[in-house]
This record gives structure tokens, C-alpha cells and sequence, in this order.
């Protein structure tokens, strides 16, 4: 388990660690967007998008489990445009099949027509088989739910990990949540920045780090409505 000197929480010494500028550079809130059904919908979402960066959303998870590659290129190119335009950094996180074309977990090899995001989001079975972090990216995060999966994540030497279900929430609601006690014991046992995911809102950022999250992860809290 990492240690900290005493008297030093874990989530202090992450933001007072000057030794990896990607996590010093990671905002408190990460947008999880939601499904995209069609590329009939991307201007729709992608209004939404830039309602949501200019409201200071700087951290965006391109999450999607619908589109086809084409699909989910074209969904990409324009949420980068928006992303980067606002200063934020864009994280991939496709459909399965596509991630198959995409990404080599084993190998850490991406093809060459990849949209180039600012990284890539390993799903928790995708994180599992690979044996190395995936290339080629400036980010690396990958889903957690158990100490075996977050102890993982930390062997590839990831840049940050999402922790979830923390509470209820209606994406899965059969799920049953971790509960903050439970959250902060696993929490406790990577180095890595782990945001807290499942029935976030704004207003829980502080009750998450106190908690021994780095920042909170949200559809619903950070995305506007239509």
C-alpha cells in the first residue's frame, strides 16, 4: 500500500507531487457524456458539449457504446474541435468492437486513423488483459470497481482511475454501490488520482476528496439538458 509522510493525506501528496505533469494538469471534474444513439445526434450532443465547456468543464471521457467506427470518428472529430478549442482534453472511450480496431491492449499499438485525443479510457476487462499501458497516448485511465482491478491500473503505471459506483445511480441501477467507507479503503490502496463515480453532483466534490477522491466523475451532474 503507498505511504505518505505523516500527517499528509493522500489526496495532498497527489497534488502537491510535482514529479507527473499530467496528473498535476488533471481538473477536479471529469464529464462522462452520455450515449449517442446516431450520428443523426452529434450536433445535438455537440451543442451540448460546448454548453458544458463553457461552463469550465476541462476533463471530457468520450464514453459511447452505440456507433459504429465511422460513427464514433465523426463523433470524436467534432468533440475534439469543441475540446480543444475551450482548452480541455478529450479522453476516448468507444464502442467495444471499435476499441478492437483501435486499440491493442496487449501490445499497445493504435492504428493510424485513431482520432488523436488528448488519451484513452480502458474499460475494466480491457484493463485486465493488457499487460502494458497502452502507447501512444498522453493519458491513460482506465475503470475500477475492486482492489485487484486498482492494483492493475497502478502496475501499468496509468494516469488516473475512475472508482465506481460510489452510491446509487440510475446508469446502473442494479449495481450495488460501494458506499464512501468502502470507497475510501480502496482509494487508499493506489498512488494513482481516483475520481469517484456513481451519484456525483457538483456540490459532492468535497465530501468525495475528503473521502480520499481526487475528483468526482458525472453524466448527469455535468451534462446540459437538450
Amino acid at each position: 500500500m503507498p505511504t505518505h509522510p505523516a500527517g499528509t493525506s493522500r489526496v495532498s501528496a497527489l497534488v502537491n507531487d510535482t514529479s507527473n505533469p499530467a496528473q498535476l494538469a488533471l481538473p477536479r471534474q471529469l464529464l462522462v457524456t452520455p450515449d449517442v444513439a446516431s450520428r443523426a445526434q452529434i450536433a445535438t450532443f455537440s451543442s451540448q458539449l460546448a454548453q458544458a465547456l463553457a461552463r469550465g468543464t476541462r476533463l471530457v471521457q468520450l464514453r459511447n457504446r452505440s456507433l459504429d467506427a465511422d460513427g464514433y470518428r465523426a463523433l470524436a472529430e467534432s468533440a475534439l474541435a469543441l475540446t480543444h478549442a475551450a482548452g480541455a482534453q478529450l479522453i476516448l472511450n468507444p464502442p467495444h468492437d471499435v476499441a478492437d480496431l483501435w486499440l491493442d491492449a496487449a501490445n499497445g499499438v493504435h492504428a493510424g486513423t485513431v482520432p488523436q485525443a488528448d488519451g484513452w479510457h480502458l474499460t475494466s476487462d480491457r484493463l485486465m488483459a493488457s499487460h502494458a499501458r497502452p502507447a501512444g497516448w498522453k493519458l491513460i485511465s482506465a475503470a475500477c470497481h475492486n482492489a485487484a482491478q486498482l492494483a492493475h491500473a497502478t502496475a501499468l503505471g496509468l494516469d488516473f482511475v475512475t472508482l465506481s459506483p460510489v452510491l446509487a445511480t440510475a446508469t446502473h441501477p442494479d449495481a450495488t454501490p460501494l458506499g464512501w467507507p468502502a470507497f475510501t479503503a480502496l482509494a487508499a490502496q493506489t498512488s494513482l488520482p481516483v475520481f469517484a463515480l456513481g451519484g456525483m453532483r457538483a456540490d459532492t466534490l468535497m465530501s468525495a476528496r475528503h473521502a480520499g477522491a481526487y475528483g468526482i466523475a458525472a453524466i448527469r451532474a455535468f451534462w446540459p439538458a437538450a
